[in-house]
């Protein structure tokens, strides 16, 4: 039986960052410039988090190391985050394929607008991610829901549901899609290694390879345009 206090936990944890994108988009605060949406979006994501920590704090009245279920010694923690980023590019190398049978499209799209952004800007962003969806996602979400109900099959479950909705608002339907992969691997490494701290680190290397990798991305787009055109004249 889930109480009050644990409702309005996971109900933070599990909405609070799509809530937030979906209002924010609704009402008109994010504008045409792609660098002040971001902003937005982070700051959101950070609002979100410390929000959570605020709640876990003085409303349940938990230590933050609650939001995880255990933390790894130094020498596993490193063999931890190397596996993680490991298996999430052998994941994305094996479901590549398969979407590009059934066309469902990738995130380039998405992805060539983080080439205008600065390598130190890029590096944020990840570090943003990785920190504050890991933190609300999986650690407290997870680590409350196994608490509630003592099943890792109906934590995980939700858990990876409600990451991959979180990816609506921002995101076309294909991108969502190809985001469930390593929503679905990061889940189950949760609960796998119970410590969210390597997690985050999971999450934020991965981002930031693909960040890093967007300006080649926005240089091949251009030059594929430039072909196009140069094509279309002749």
């Amino acid at each position: 039986m889930i109480d009050l206090t644990l409702a309005v936990g996971l109900a933070l944890a599990l909405v609070g960052m799509p809530a937030v994108s979906l209002v924010t988009d609704r009402i008109g605060i994010e504008g045409d410039d792609f660098r002040a949406d971001l902003l937005v979006s982070d700051a959101s994501k950070w609002a979100v988090f410390l929000l959570l920590c605020g709640f876990v704090v003085f409303v349940e009245g938990r230590p933050l190391s609650s939001i995880s279920g255990r933390s790894l010694d130094p020498l596993a923690f490193v063999a931890a985050v190397g596996g993680g980023v490991i298996l999430l590019f052998a994941a994305s190398a094996v479901a590549t394929p398969i979407f590009e049978r059934f066309g469902i499209g990738g995130v380039n799209d998405e992805m060539t607008r983080f080439g205008s952004l600065s390598v130190p800007h890029r590096l944020g962003v990840a570090a943003t991610a990785g920190i504050t969806e890991e933190a609300l996602f999986h650690g407290y979400a997870i680590e409350r829901l196994l608490e509630a109900t003592g099943s890792p099959l109906i934590a995980g479950s939700i858990s990876f549901v409600a990451f991959t909705l979180g990816h609506v608002v921002g995101w076309d339907r294909d991108s969502v899609v190809r985001i469930a992969v390593p929503a679905l691997v990061t889940t189950l490494f949760y609960l796998l290694i119970r410590d969210v701290v390597a997690l985050m680190a999971i999450h934020a290397l991965n981002d930031a390879v693909g960040l890093l990798l967007a300006g080649s991305i926005e240089r091949d787009a251009e030059h594929q345009e430039s072909e196009t055109a140069q094509n279309s004249s002749q």
